[in-house]
């Protein structure tokens, strides 16, 4: 999302303080080697303390706290990029892994509460579950209304139930290959089999003042659909006369709302990222492995996810996905250019697959002039197979109606330079 120039709020800075937490960041390089506080964190984040300097020292002492979905949005909110979160992620991991050697417990047997991250992340929204129909737990949202689950599989009548309590066994190093491997070649057909189904689209994305007040707002719904030659377009069906002022939606964004969120990491993708095991988890409904998945290069011109995805221990697909666009585009010739982090849960709509259903972004973007509290949220809705013998292309319609609002090109695949 672009920063308005025109439009860019002055903000005072409490110069003492920031000087404070420079002197801080500086000194601590000299204290003795002790385990970072959670204050400690803060102190630098504040203290504009590099990214590469704080993964840096947290490499080397590690951190004396266990990372909290509350902790995250703190530490996002006073800068914290993902690669710190990461860091922080990967000391807890080696920690619960050293208490879990000093403890002689049984090989390759751990619970989720030392698995290196909390099973609760990223926070309040659907549950994660195989049923169609499951009750609803949606985060918060002004209207007030639940996420819609998309059509419900009928003859589906497996009843919702608790995942085990008991320890749940990490794979060994080479399951771990096979499981990744595994879940990008059912990526794979997922994509293919999502390109022959029909749905829904709904975009949203609000600013928020500091007491959580709504200042303005931008939506787009789409129809993803076939026309009568079985060509798969994109139909701009509502996009009412927005109000957003202190940031604008650019190409980049649109992009990610067709691409990135509605993350797919498939075999042909895998090669471009790096693929680490973090944990085995209970996440609501089921159970699940826990990878980070991050970029092994940033090329120019492309668009990465960078963040945690959850694969459902049973049918190894991935269910939920939490990160952000990388990179971000700092100088455009419009001003800065910034993504919120974000979450995407998935759910079984035709009993094979996992859909995507719900993303909820709630972040705060930090431009050069100031931050910018953003809330974004994209509901797919009302998957319909389509059956056809016709190869699909992905092409884009033009609503006649809303011409100020419809994107000017198609869209390009997310691994594909932006058009300008």
């Amino acid at each position: 999302m672009d920063k308005d120039k025109a439009l860019q709020p002055k903000f005072s800075i409490k110069w003492i303080a920031i000087i404070l937490a420079l002197g801080f960041a500086f000194a601590l390089p000299a204290w003795s080697a002790q385990p970072l506080s959670k204050d400690d964190i803060s102190l630098l984040l504040i203290g504009g303390a590099s990214e590469a300097k704080m993964v840096s020292l947290i490499e080397e002492r590690g951190v004396d706290f266990q990372l909290t979905p509350e902790l995250i949005e703190t530490f996002r909110k006073q800068g914290a990029t993902q690669a710190l979160i990461d860091a922080i992620v990967e000391s807890n991991r080696k920690k619960a892994a050293s208490r879990t050697a000093t403890a002689t417990e049984s090989p390759g047997t751990t619970s989720s509460s030392v698995s290196g991250i909390s099973p609760q992340l990223p926070g309040p929204g659907p549950q994660v579950t195989n049923i169609s129909n499951p009750p609803a737990l949606p985060p918060p949202q002004p209207s007030g209304q639940t996420p819609q689950n998309g059509t419900q599989t009928a003859g589906h009548t497996v009843e919702a139930q608790e995942a085990p309590t008991a320890k749940l066994t990490d794979p060994s190093p080479v399951e771990i290959q096979r499981i990744i491997q595994t879940f990008a070649a059912k990526e794979e057909l997922f994509k293919e089999a999502r390109d022959n189904y029909t749905y829904h689209q709904i975009n949203k994305v609000e600013t928020l003042d500091a007491d959580g007040k709504v200042t303005g707002y931008w939506q787009q719904d789409w129809d993803i659909l076939f026309d009568d030659s079985g060509k798969r377009i994109e139909k701009v069906t509502y996009a009412p006369v927005g109000s957003l002022k202190d940031v604008m939606i650019t190409e980049q964004d649109i992009d990610a709302m067709r691409n990135i969120q509605p993350f797919v990491l498939t075999t042909e993708d895998l090669p471009n990222y790096e693929v680490k095991y973090l944990g085995h988890v209970k996440v609501d409904y089921i159970t699940a492995y826990v990878f980070s998945v991050r970029p092994k290069e940033i090329k120019k011109h492309h668009q990465y996810f960078q963040g945690i995805v959850w694969v459902d221990d049973r049918d190894l697909q991935i269910v939920k996905a939490q990160g952000r666009q990388v990179p971000q585009l700092y100088h455009t010739k419009n001003g800065e250019n910034l993504f919120p982090s974000f979450t995407t849960w998935r759910q079984q709509i035709d009993g094979k697959f996992w859909f995507p259903t719900y993303t909820l972004a709630d972040d705060t973007l930090y431009f050069s002039s100031g931050p910018v509290h953003i809330r974004e949220i994209i509901r797919y809705t009302d998957y319909k197979q389509f059956k056809s013998s016709v190869v699909i292309k992905a092409v884009q319609a033009i609503d006649p109606n809303n011409p100020s609002q419809t994107p000017k090109n198609s869209s390009p695949p997310s691994n594909a330079p932006p058009k300008k």
